[in-house]
């Protein structure tokens, strides 16, 4: 039954669940992904922390909303894509499928710049964060067919100084409310960059890979939220993970546009840097 059959709201949010699960399902099964639990209509019981919990309702009402504006815009189209659209391809990797099955003109990340203690090291930075990036899509299966598409938007002001991860995610949703986010760039999970991750990257330690902060915009964050100076494991999802550079476009990027996963089941409740199950 399709949801514009239905006029009880409680009813519309189960039919726009279950076509929500089925793309999800949908989505990993074309990039070679185990199988999950669905998140509409789960088999299993719901999480008992109340902080994953309260994510993962937030999480789930911002997927509806924005399921519903997209249905009930054009409720004649196609709610799901044919099966045979949606077949994996094995010459093309995951990123390559999503940009072009999206149809993004432009895709990649908001990186919103936390420290301006130095210009000169901040400028290094985004010269290396580009080589490595179009390195990645250049390594990628079919990567020559979107290279021209791969697009960073470096968010920077001053007065974003010492704002943390509050600051991060404000600034960003205003200009996501102001229309000044591409679609392609529009993830669920922004990167924000502070002097430990500029250090990861031109002075490296060793044992360590290079990495940047995600940091989930659905996650209740609060005034005085910062990075913290060493990371460590915790058994609370604190809302933000380390992902190695080399991860953010070939295995970031595709799970969140591509599957509809949330930063709470990509984080991996630990200290490490996160490397991605795609490859």
């Amino acid at each position: 039954m399709p949801p514009n059959a239905v006029s009880s709201p409680a009813a519309q949010d189960v039919l726009l669940g279950a076509l929500i699960d089925e793309r999800s399902r949908r989505g990993r099964l074309r990039m070679k992904l185990p199988p999950q639990d669905h998140i509409f209509a789960p088999t299993t019981a719901p999480p008992t922390d109340p902080v994953h919990l309260d994510v993962l309702e937030q999480r789930k009402r911002q997927w509806l909303l924005t399921e519903g504006e997209r249905y009930f815009s054009n409720p004649d189209a196609p709610a799901l894509p044919a099966p045979s659209v949606r077949e994996p391809k094995p010459d093309l990797d995951a990123v390559v499928q999503v940009v072009e099955e999206a149809g993004y003109h432009d895709f990649g990340f908001a990186i919103v710049r936390l420290d301006y203690t130095d210009e000169q090291e901040w400028e290094r930075w985004k010269g290396c964060f580009d080589i490595v990036q179009d390195q990645t899509v250049d390594d990628s299966l079919g990567g020559a067919k979107i290279k021209d598409k791969l697009l960073t938007m470096f968010v920077e002001d001053q007065e974003l100084q010492g704002t943390g991860w509050h600051g991060a995610v404000s600034y960003f949703s205003d200009l996501r409310n102001n229309d000044q986010v591409p679609e392609g760039l529009d993830t669920p999970v922004i990167l924000v960059a502070d002097q430990t991750s500029v250090n990861s990257l031109l002075h490296p330690t060793k044992h360590v890979k290079p990495w940047i902060w995600a940091v989930d915009l659905s996650y209740d964050w609060k005034i005085g939220h910062v990075p913290p100076a060493v990371v460590i494991s915790t058994v609370k999802y604190p809302g933000f993970f380390r992902v190695a550079l080399k991860a953010v476009i070939p295995e970031l990027w595709p799970l969140l546009m591509g599957t509809g996963i949330s930063g709470l089941e990509l984080w991996g409740g630990n200290d490490s840097v996160w490397e991605g199950p795609l490859r």
